[in-house]
């Protein structure tokens, strides 16, 4: 008898698995039906292959990202991409994009839907700040999901000589014909008509081996007269080096918050000579680290910047046109304890 009722028991549980996947499986067919109806109807009507903002759209995938039409109407962007408690900021300059860095493996998926809804399939650039898993999680995904013509990694030497960077990485690109090119300080790398400036950054820039965050890379971009500076997740010995060789060079129209807003980051040293219009601080909702702290914001607000946050606002993605900085966010702002 309890042999015949265990027999039983493993046979509904069969029966009950098989309905589930039955009903998964007609979900993603009728998913798969539609896509392909509206390819046949879109291709008929207008003549092309939709892109995957439009399948994204007919299918109702709800999306964090940066609008696409604003990215192609746009001749200068910066999209700091809700990647939770992460990093992830897509520069476009004459529909030609850069990623500098890519979150967490737990916001890769969420990253490359981002990307695909926005239309942007090829990146000019993958740029990776330093080797914390908050800023490189996506790097593998990116790469088996868009077309990276160069991936640009800082000098990084690690005591016992392993690879810092995440398992595979580099064999992945070499698979893909990605070049891999390990940067340097006052290098220059060409993005439409705008540039990427390496200003400090690698293994050499830490005072020891659990000092990752100062070995950041930190980037200026400029195009025209806008100028973007991002420091990883820099911190103030780092942002000291910056000013004590840059000086009032730094001046920037936006800058992204250091280290995701903590207290140590985003000092008024390096503040005093940057001096942006706005700042954006990529965080994650109710993070265990209490990102951003009130003392960067009351820093930030101290100079006179407007404060964007994508724990509060989702993706913001900055324009620049005619000299006028104007910023959209992919959902209302909540309200913050900070």
């Amino acid at each position: 008898m309890g042999s015949t009722r265990k027999r039983k028991r493993r046979r509904r549980r069969s029966w009950r698995a098989g309905a589930g996947l039955r009903r998964t499986i007609a979900i993603v067919a009728a998913l798969l039906l539609a896509a392909f109806a509206f390819v046949i109807e879109y291709h008929g009507g207008q003549g092309g292959i939709p892109t995957w903002s439009e399948l994204y759209t007919t299918l109702g995938v709800p999306t964090d990202g940066p609008d696409a039409q604003l990215l192609a109407d746009s001749r200068t962007t910066v999209s700091v991409l809700d990647v939770g408690q992460g990093d992830a900021v897509l520069i476009g300059q004459d529909g030609q994009y850069c990623l500098i860095d890519t979150g967490t493996s737990e916001s890769q998926d969420a990253l490359v839907r981002s990307l695909r809804q926005a239309n942007v399939t090829e990146l000019d650039y993958l740029i990776l700040t330093h080797p914390h898993a908050d800023h490189t999680g996506g790097a593998l995904a990116i790469l088996e999901n868009l077309q990276v013509e160069e991936l640009l990694l800082p000098v990084w030497i690690t005591e016992d000589g392993t690879d810092p960077w995440p398992r595979g990485l580099l064999e992945q690109a070499a698979a893909d014909g990605t070049i891999v090119t390990e940067v340097e300080e006052g290098e220059r790398y060409a993005l439409g008509s705008g540039t990427v400036n390496i200003l400090q950054g690698g293994s050499a820039w830490m005072e020891n081996a659990d000092d990752a965050n100062n070995g950041s890379l930190c980037l200026l971009f400029e195009a025209g007269t806008f100028r973007y500076l991002a420091t990883g997740d820099a911190e103030e010995a780092s942002e000291q080096a910056l000013v004590d060789r840059y000086g009032t060079g730094l001046a920037s129209v936006l800058y992204k918050a250091g280290h995701h807003g903590s207290s140590t980051s985003s000092g008024e040293t390096l503040l005093s000579v940057v001096r942006p219009q706005a700042a954006a601080i990529s965080c994650g909702v109710d993070n265990e680290y209490g990102h951003p702290n009130a003392a960067a914001l009351r820093r930030l607000a101290d100079i006179g910047a407007e404060i964007y946050r994508t724990d509060t606002m989702g993706t913001v993605t900055f324009t620049y046109e005619n000299g006028v900085l104007s910023a959209v966010t992919s959902r209302e702002e909540l309200d913050a304890a900070a």
